[in-house]
Formats: C-alpha cells, sequence, structure tokens
C-alpha cells in the first residue's frame, strides 16, 4: 500500500495533513517534502498531522515527524500528531516522541499509563 496524504487548511490560519496508508522508509520523504512546503510557503499558524488512518508506521516515519516538530518549532509553529491509534501512542511513548501527541482519543487514553 501507499501513503495518500490530504492537506486543507483550517479557519485559523493552521493546516491538517491527513495520512492513509504505510508511513515508512518508503514514503517519509512525501511527508518531510509536504511539511517543508507548508512551513516555506505558507504562514502558517499550526500543523495538525493526523494519523487515524495510517496502517503502518516505521521507525523513519517518526523520525521524520519528529524532525519536523523540532524545525516547525524553531520557526514558532507548533505541530501536533492527532488521532493516534494505541499501536502509534505506544510507539511514541517507547521512543521518547510523546510530546508530539495530541491527547489519544481510544480507551488507552483513560488507562492511566498502565499497560
Amino acid at each position: 500500500m501507499t501513503l495518500s496524504i490530504e492537506t486543507h487548511t483550517t479557519a485559523n490560519g493552521g493546516v491538517v495533513l491527513n495520512l492513509e496508508g504505510e508511513v515508512d522508509y518508503a514514503t517519509a520523504p512525501q511527508i518531510r517534502e509536504t511539511i517543508t512546503t507548508i512551513l516555506r510557503e505558507n504562514s502558517v499558524a499550526s500543523i495538525r498531522v493526523d494519523v487515524g488512518k495510517v496502517t503502518v508506521l516505521d521507525s523513519t516515519g517518526i523520525g521524520t515527524l519528529v524532525v519536523a516538530y523540532r524545525i516547525a518549532r524553531d520557526m514558532g509553529v507548533p505541530v501536533v500528531v492527532t488521532n493516534p491509534t494505541k499501536f502509534i501512542t505506544r510507539l511514541f511513548a517507547v521512543v521518547g516522541a510523546q510530546e508530539l501527541l495530541e491527547e489519544p482519543t481510544d480507551a488507552f487514553a483513560g488507562s492511566g499509563g498502565h499497560r
């Protein structure tokens, strides 16, 4: 499967990236290119990366999101990853990147961190 990236601008000047499919070594460059373009061409208030329809997320994909987060943060643009699944939430916690995550929306969020 491939990766589909849809973007739209919100009323408050934020940009939402809706990702669907596999986020891995083969598709991570698409995300990096999309976020780079957004940061270069737009006066953007924030970036929200919706991962609710992501089926695969590997270390390259996580790394790409972490680097984008840091670059955007240095530019004064907040980045948040939204709609994480239990698996994605756990991955981000394991690699120490949970600061990128919006509060999870599923039952895992209410577990109080007990796994």
